[in-house]
């Protein structure tokens, strides 16, 4: 991505699950998160990360009843050929790993969050609990805010990914 305030390219990656898609980090961004995820294998502590979270947490921005937004700590940079200015998460408090295991409640409140951040520019993105891509089992629905034009060019070369934009 050409970042016209420091006349430069910034040197991305394209992320390690995303299968295909046009979804890249900023590379310390990206081996941040690949070396997170190797600490996260060695330590096999038990439970799930995102089990763990507390309203607390200075990771967590919104507390509801059944879900917390959070930040995403490893965040895209481009999202559908646009550059992310926000990334962020709906993560279920309880344990499940789709949306259909959410009871009608849950669901309900789920919607409602989700519509609440669609209204101000955010897009949502979940992935299936069977998706080869999904890096975490737990549920967690991307909220992802875009801003610009979408780029007209995106040049990529080989591992690791350099993208030039414009």
């Amino acid at each position: 991505m050409y970042d016209a305030h420091a006349r430069r390219a910034i040197l991305l990656t394209d992320t390690e699950e995303n299968g295909g898609n046009m979804v890249y980090r900023r590379r310390s961004t990206e081996q941040r998160y690949v070396k997170y995820r190797k600490m996260m294998k060695q330590q096999a502590a038990p439970g799930c990360n995102f089990c763990q979270f507390s309203p607390e947490d200075k990771q967590v921005r919104v507390a509801h009843e059944y879900f917390l937004v959070t930040d995403n700590l490893f965040p895209y940079e481009i999202w559908d050929s646009h550059e992310v200015a926000d990334h962020i998460m709906v993560v279920p408090r309880r344990h499940v790993e789709g949306i259909y295991q959410l009871d009608k409640t849950e669901r309900a409140e789920l919607m409602d969050v989700i519509a609440e951040y669609e209204e101000q520019g955010y897009s949502v993105y979940a992935r299936a609990p069977e998706n080869k891509q999904k890096s975490v089992a737990h549920q967690h629905t991307h909220l992802i805010k875009t801003h610009g034009k979408p780029k007209n060019m995106l040049f990529t070369s080989v591992k690791p990914y350099i993208l030039w934009s414009k």
